[in-house]
């Protein structure tokens, strides 16, 4: 299950159900397996009497409106419909969920319900060999038994080095030196929902301004695959100067000249402090991440960083020993592959442009 209310692009139900689905059908036998209970999937798009309720609670035009403001907490007039409880209620009861980026208004609708949930998300570092996920149990026993299947934080310090390493090879265009990196993002996006609003950069024209004098030069990311940021539309007002690139993100992270990154939460603000970049974060961070080596207390509340591993039979039934009788483990894992999460979701965002695509030329070596 996942964010029932968000909206597709043209303000129609089921924005996420591509990614539930996928996430579905990528565990329900692993998952079927370690219980021997039904699965069963909560997605708006698959179900003609769920999509038809969700539809009819906002017009398209206000579909985006609609959902930001619900983001948070469920209006009260909607949890005492009636068709909320024949739709939703009834297909959670007694269930143990599993969630695609459970929003805070499903999160605590579970809580206060006493449904046991795991949430898994795409992880925000994304220069792996494949991508990671980010998880999350609403029950401290469950957690304790995923923090045994995290990531160690050495494995993305020493990928990030590589990752610069090789992008040396490439060639570059010229920037200045001092330069601020800003970065836009999806003006739609469930990140950037803040008091049940989407994100407006004007209110910190001050802090940006601050920002952007303390470099030399100013340069501009949009999102691949949707622009019109207020972020991004802010500096261009407060730094005439700024120019615009459309260059991989990574390979910009590797140049030196770029000292500091300016965005409201991208993930790229995740990963730019690997390569060294200074961070400067407008709005909070969607969620907080773990890695094997931290304190237990930030394991215990964080999103546990995760590789592949939750393709195993035996991940499951692991979360799902404290819920339910599980079957004997075996120790199966599938053996490593790159980039198989990135193919299977079709995800990559454009980082097979310098994993795959782009050969550096030979060059001097060191």
């Amino acid at each position: 299950m996942g964010d029932f209310l968000r909206p597709n692009p043209q303000g129609l139900p089921g924005g996420v159900d591509g990614q539930i689905v996928w996430l579905f059908n990528a565990i329900k036998r692993q998952v079927a397996l370690a219980c021997g209970l039904p699965v069963s999937l909560l997605a708006v798009t698959r179900a003609p009497a769920l999509e038809a309720w969700v539809a009819s609670l906002r017009d398209p035009d206000a579909a985006h409106a609609f959902w930001a403001d619900a983001f948070a907490a469920l209006p009260s007039a909607l949890r005492s419909d009636s068709a909320f409880a024949r739709l939703i209620l009834a297909g959670i009861e007694n269930r143990f969920c599993v969630g695609y980026e459970l929003p805070p208004f499903l999160a605590r609708l579970l809580d206060t319900l006493e449904l046991p949930y795991i949430d898994l998300r795409v992880h925000p570092v994304r220069f792996m060999d494949d991508l990671l996920l980010a998880a999350r149990c609403s029950v401290p026993q469950t957690q304790a038994r995923l923090v045994d299947f995290a990531v160690p934080e050495s494995e993305v310090v020493a990928t990030a080095s590589l990752r610069e390493a090789m992008l040396c090879y490439l060639p570059h265009a010229p920037l200045a030196a001092d330069t601020l990196l800003v970065v836009g993002q999806r003006p739609r996006d469930a990140s950037q929902i803040v008091e049940g609003r989407f994100f407006e950069a004007e209110p910190h024209r001050a802090a940006v301004q601050r920002i952007c004098d303390e470099h030399a030069a100013v340069l501009l990311k949009e999102h691949p695959d949707e622009q019109g940021h207020g972020l991004i539309g802010l500096v261009r007002g407060i730094r005439p100067d700024a120019t615009a690139t459309e260059e991989n993100i990574y390979r910009l992270l590797a140049q030196p000249e770029i000292v500091s990154v300016l965005s409201v939460n991208s993930s790229v603000a995740a990963e730019a402090g690997y390569f060294g970049k200074r961070v400067h974060s407008l709005g909070p961070m969607p969620l907080s991440v773990a890695w094997k080596q931290e304190s237990e207390a930030h394991r215990r509340a964080a999103h546990v960083s995760l590789d592949d591993c939750f393709l195993s039979v035996d991940f499951w039934r692991e979360i799902l020993a404290p819920h339910a009788r599980v079957s004997d483990k075996d120790g199966a894992r599938l053996p490593p592959k790159p980039n198989r999460l990135r193919i299977a979701s079709a995800s990559f965002w454009n980082f097979q442009q310098i994993d795959t695509d782009l050969i550096p030329h030979a060059g001097p070596h060191p």
